[in-house]
């Protein structure tokens, strides 16, 4: 099923708005390098740093994912599923508006972390 003009505008919309609230939230400050006499408290400062960095990591991440969105709607390829071609559901891309991949290409991604899925379907018929 694919989408009609109005649900992808609707998808344009909810893109739009979590674009403007990573680039609202992302704050830099928290990384600074501080000193402190105890090294307990150099610890915790450290430890401090290194979760607002994974932060910053994961919206960066996210921002990507929502910008590729936005270029599948301007390209007309939003909604199918890089992997295998076939339609995203929508019921999917109402949870996640920037999902790349079908639930079934997903969940193989998942379970099989940094081999396309194209490949893990290639192996296996090979396999057969």
């Amino acid at each position: 099923m694919t989408l009609s003009y109005d649900e992808i505008e609707q998808f344009r919309w909810k893109l739009e708005a979590k674009r403007a609230d990573l680039a609202v939230h992302r704050d830099a400050e928290g990384i600074t390098i501080e000193r402190a006499a105890d090294a307990m408290d150099q610890l915790v400062l450290a430890n401090e740093r290194d979760l607002i960095v994974e932060k910053l990591n994961r919206e960066a991440d996210l921002l990507r994912q929502v910008a590729n969105a936005m270029d599948r709607i301007r390209t007309g390829e939003y909604g199918i599923c890089l992997e295998c071609g076939e339609p995203i559901s929508a019921r999917r891309l109402t949870a996640l508006p920037w999902a790349a991949l079908c639930l079934s290409c997903q969940e193989a991604s998942d379970r099989e972390p940094g081999e396309p899925a194209k490949a893990r379907r290639s192996s296996m018929l090979e396999a057969a």
